[in-house]
C-alpha cells in the first residue's frame, strides 16, 4: 500500500497487486483520512508481523544447526560400521551397486568362498 498525490487536493491509498491471469499491477482504491491512516497500521502491523515470525524461524534453525551437524556424522559413522560388518561378512559392492554375496565362481558364497582363497 502506497499514499499518492493526485492532483491539487490531496494524498490518496492505493492498495497495488499483480493480476494472476494478465500479469499487469491493478491498483485498489483504499481512501484517504482516518480510514486510510487505519490501512496504514494495519499494513504495519502485519509487516512487523511477518519480520517476528521470519526472526523466529531463523532462531529455531540456527537452534538446530548443530544438532543437524551430529545427526550426520553420526550417520557417517553408522555407515561406515555398516560397510565393515558387510565386507567382514563376505559381502562386496561391484562399481558402488548394491551389496552382495561373494562368489568363487562354483556356487560357493560369503566366507566360505573367501576362506579357500579362491576369491580375492
Amino acid at each position: 500500500m502506497a499514499f499518492e498525490r493526485r492532483g491539487a487536493s490531496g494524498v490518496y491509498m492505493y492498495f497495488a497487486s499483480r493480476d494472476p491471469a494478465t500479469g499487469r499491477v491493478k491498483k485498489t482504491y483504499i481512501g484517504r483520512g482516518p480510514r486510510a491512516d487505519a490501512a496504514a497500521a494495519a499494513l504495519a502491523r502485519r509487516r512487523e508481523q511477518r519480520e517476528a515470525d521470519r526472526r523466529a524461524v531463523q532462531e529455531a534453525q540456527d537452534a538446530l544447526r548443530d544438532l543437524d551437524a551430529l545427526t550426520a556424522e553420526m550417520d557417517d559413522a553408522a555407515s561406515l560400521l555398516m560397510e565393515a560388518v558387510l565386507l567382514a561378512g563376505g559381502f562386496h559392492r561391484h562399481n558402488y551397486g548394491r551389496w552382495r554375496r561373494v562368489r568363487d565362481g562354483h556356487g560357493r558364497h560369503g566366507v566360505a568362498a573367501l576362506a579357500s582363497g579362491s576369491v580375492r
